[in-house]
């Protein structure tokens, strides 16, 4: 793969932001902090909805940017630009306002905005400025990014959340500066609009193949995200923040290893790769829930769990980008790479944290084989 200096300086910002694509897992080191001492007399499954709003609200946010792009109000780099800049108001916001369980809806909804403005649209100006050979090769290396700022994100939130439950949330502060390089090295441009056979502007038909892999994406999302959200309490009994921001690391590391050979895997196997994510989660899910009272085998289960990411996401991501032109990359961006897997990290506690409980009550060894079942 060969690139001009230009798209190679596109690249690294695109990879850079890439970086804090998953801001949840700078917080999931401290749900069990969050919901034993910070606000105790709410129940888990409420601590992990309210901090699952960011995943409603980042759908809908997407939604509008990609109406304003369509119709040529705002370019991609303006909605990336402007959503690094709320990543780091919510960080300020948390230093201000954290005493109240209301704020916690507040900051989830603000993150959920700034997610809605950059994660799609980092996509988008891949999808945009690179040829297919380049987005499958670039869809791997965009994928390890993403975890290894997972890393990054859950070590470090961990670390800081022993201090202050809302420790995790000081991390965004790093959206300014990756704000700034944005706005210096992305490219300014408009969509262009579709147009009918008279010339006169018109709606782009999506391809069918793009509503397949988001339906994917988000059922994958509600499977994966049950990982994270629990793996807090699952270790309070043999840990504390700390050793679940490890697990959360881990868990980001194994994406970065199938990230590194994505490239490879992809073109090799075609779609047969998704059946070998949801092995890997399976496998994941069995060995959290047989070995729990084992910390090396709950970490060696995270990792297993975190390399179906890299299979499934950035695969869904790289069918998508094959299917869609300039016309359409916007809107299709919004539903595969936002409003799917967005939609499936909010249900996710919804739908399984809530069934669990009915069914067996807290324990996170049964709901992680009940997940991996599923």
């Amino acid at each position: 793969m060969k690139l001009d200096r230009k798209k190679t300086v596109l690249m690294w910002t695109i990879l850079i932001i890439a970086l804090v694509q998953m801001p949840a897992l700078a917080l999931s080191p401290a749900i069990h902090l969050i919901q034993t001492q910070a606000f105790p007399d709410k129940t888990l499954a409420q601590v992990q909805t309210v901090m699952g709003l960011t995943n409603l609200a980042s759908p809908l946010v997407s939604v509008l940017a990609a109406l304003l792009i369509n119709r040529g109000l705002i370019s991609k780099k303006a909605a990336a630009v402007a959503g690094l800049g709320f990543l780091f108001l919510t960080g300020l916001f948390t230093i201000l306002f954290h005493s109240a369980f209301w704020h916690l809806y507040i900051i989830s909804i603000l993150l959920g905005i700034a997610t809605g403005c950059y994660m799609t649209n980092a996509f988008g100006l891949m999808f945009d400025n690179f040829d297919d050979d380049a987005r499958q090769v670039i869809s791997g290396y965009q994928t390890s990014a993403i975890n290894t700022g997972g890393i990054l994100l859950s070590l470090l939130g961990g670390v800081l959340a022993t201090q202050m439950w809302y420790g995790g949330y000081l991390l965004f502060l790093v959206g300014l500066p990756i704000a700034i390089l944005a706005l210096i090295t992305v490219p300014n441009y408009l969509s262009p609009k579709k147009r009918t056979s008279d010339g006169e502007a018109g709606s782009a038909k999506l391809n069918p193949g793009v509503f397949y892999y988001a339906v994917i994406a988000c059922l994958f999302m509600m499977i994966y995200g049950v990982c994270g959200s629990n793996i807090s309490t699952h270790l309070s009994g043999i840990g504390n923040s700390a050793t679940s921001g490890i697990a959360s690391a881990l868990q980001m590391g194994g994406g970065v290893v199938a990230g590194i050979f994505f490239g490879k895997l992809s073109a090799k196997l075609k779609d047969m790769i998704m059946v070998v994510a949801c092995a890997a989660i399976f496998v994941g899910f069995m060995i959290l829930s047989l070995f729990s009272a084992s910390l090396i085998m709950n970490f060696i289960g995270v990792f297993i769990a975190g390399m179906s990411l890299s299979m499934m996401l950035p695969h869904c991501t790289y069918r998508v980008s094959t299917l869609v032109d300039a016309t359409t990359s916007a809107t299709a961006t919004v539903i595969a790479t936002s409003i799917a897997p967005s939609l499936g990290g909010f249900l996710s506690p919804v739908v399984y944290t809530n069934l669990t409980t009915a069914l067996f009550g807290n324990s996170t060894v049964a709901r992680y084989a009940f997940v991996g079942g599923v």
